[in-house]
């Protein structure tokens, strides 16, 4: 499976948004750094990766919301996870 990121962010709320916007849409995600990231927060945020078969469902949920304070990258889809 080719998974491209979709968004990253370093905001505890966002974070979990996030996961719960793409669990209601059954879209597959991998939140990588999330477990290192509870231990020191401001060295890397999350990354959500998705398949390139969901990026284009995945793309319009996160840009709907409103994320909080903290770093965050829309990625433009071209990085290979």
């Amino acid at each position: 499976m080719d998974l491209k990121e979709l968004v990253s962010t370093s905001n505890l709320a966002d974070i979990a948004l996030i996961k719960s916007l793409l669990d209601s849409e059954a879209i597959f995600y991998l939140a990588q750094g999330e477990n290192f990231h509870l231990l020191r927060p401001l060295i890397e945020p999350v990354r959500f990766l998705v398949s390139e078969a969901d990026l284009d469902r995945a793309k319009p949920l996160i840009e709907s919301i409103r994320l909080s304070y903290g770093p965050l990258v829309h990625s433009s889809g071209d990085e290979d996870a």
